[in-house]
């Protein structure tokens, strides 16, 4: 790539002529322009915002004078690069942080390309990343692993994999658990397995809010329903450690809790519904307004579309006439879409778009720009799904 001077071609040849280490800024200001090494780093940090005072016109006027005495570069030619300098320095990384994070993202991108089950409960286990918890969750499912609420007979205390038939089942960990104890985690993993609510009662002796958490949220699935398991523990009346004088006689099982309500108490136990996607309970809706997945959207462009999903991440931003606009990406079960809201649309749009994980109804035409490589969808009109 062709350089805006010859002088630049030693700092930048590496990388195709665009500034991308902070390092650049500081070799060219001191190389090209024969400011101080000390000049160079006040340089680079007023780039990054924090310039105090008038720092920054002082040492672009001693940049642009420097690189004329010593390269003999034209006073319009010094300004070029001054900008070029000015637009990247904010976003630069020192280079050995940039090699750091790519060290770690190829890391990353190799465990879960051969591994994908075991990278997903790692980053469970550490409640999430750059996303929240519930973006991970709704990636195992679409790669094939579909999460389970914690289990008193499976889960660790963090997220984990096992293998009992062959394929990965990703366990939730205990420790998700609202209100669960160090004590009753420890107990659970060292007296399992348990075959039923009694033994469990008895061995473990949670405190009766622990037992209903777990009983709730899916933790005792296969031992019974969790209206019977309920019904049981709110009869029981011995002590800790004391078996019952005669067999506890199981109730008759009544039918389960439906997947809203399962879904309802994982959400306040554990933070997150692990038993379905989102979607899954808007399923019935959104068959009758026939909104299409974010994947089929991308392929139809200057077309008018609604498309459901869950709000992954958003933003907003001013416009140069100082109203507010919002950009956010919109997940379903089988990819991911920029949304714009222009200021129109972003004035009349509930707040509760922004801060509830609930998933959301956008209705908009499908178009591309020339600064956008892939297509995004101009939101007319954006509500909660179910209202």
């Amino acid at each position: 790539m062709s350089q805006l001077h010859p002088s630049l071609t030693a700092v930048l040849d590496d990388t195709y002529g665009v500034i991308l280490y902070q390092e650049q800024v500081l070799r060219i200001a001191h190389e090209i322009a024969g400011l101080s090494l000390a000049e160079s780093d006040l340089l680079r940090r007023a780039m990054s915002h924090f310039d105090p005072g008038k720092l920054m016109q002082n040492l672009k006027e001693k940049f642009v004078r420097g690189a004329g005495e010593r390269q003999q570069i034209a006073s319009d030619l010094a300004e070029k690069i001054w900008d070029m300098m000015a637009a990247f320095a904010g976003y630069g990384f020192p280079k050995a942080h940039a090699a750091s994070y790519a060290q770690v993202a190829w890391n990353s991108a190799w465990c879960k390309a051969h591994y994908p089950a075991e990278f997903l409960s790692a980053v469970l286990a550490n409640w999430g990343g750059y996303y929240s918890q519930r973006v991970y969750l709704m990636e195992a499912r679409r790669v094939g692993f579909p999460p389970r609420p914690p289990h008193i007979n499976f889960s660790g205390r963090e997220c984990a994999v096992l293998y009992p038939g062959g394929s990965a089942i990703l366990y939730l960990g205990l420790d998700q658990v609202r209100d669960l104890t160090n004590r009753t985690l420890q107990r659970i993993i060292q007296q399992r397995p348990f075959h039923s609510l009694e033994e469990f009662l008895l061995r473990v002796d949670p405190r009766p809010a622990e037992a209903q958490n777990l009983i709730r949220c899916g933790a005792l699935v296969g031992l019974g329903t969790i209206p019977s398991l309920l019904q049981q523990l709110g009869r029981g009346t011995r002590k800790p450690g004391q078996p019952s004088l005669f067999e506890v006689e199981p109730a008759m099982d009544e039918p389960d809790w439906t997947l809203v309500e399962r879904v309802a108490a994982q959400q306040e136990i554990l933070g997150i519904g692990v038993d379905a996607h989102p979607l899954d309970l808007y399923a019935e809706q959104l068959r009758r307004i026939q909104a299409i997945s974010t994947v089929e959207a991308l392929g139809t462009s200057g077309k008018k579309v609604t498309v459901a999903g869950v709000r992954q991440s958003h933003r907003r931003s001013k416009t140069s006439s100082g109203e507010w606009m919002a950009f956010l990406t919109l997940e379903d079960f089988d990819g991911m879409l920029d949304v714009v809201l222009f200021p129109t649309v972003f004035r009349f749009t509930r707040k509760e778009i922004f801060t509830e994980n609930r998933p959301i109804l956008v209705e908009g035409v499908m178009e591309t720009n020339s600064e956008r490589e892939d297509p995004f969808l101009r939101a007319e009109r954006v509500h909660l799904l179910g209202e």
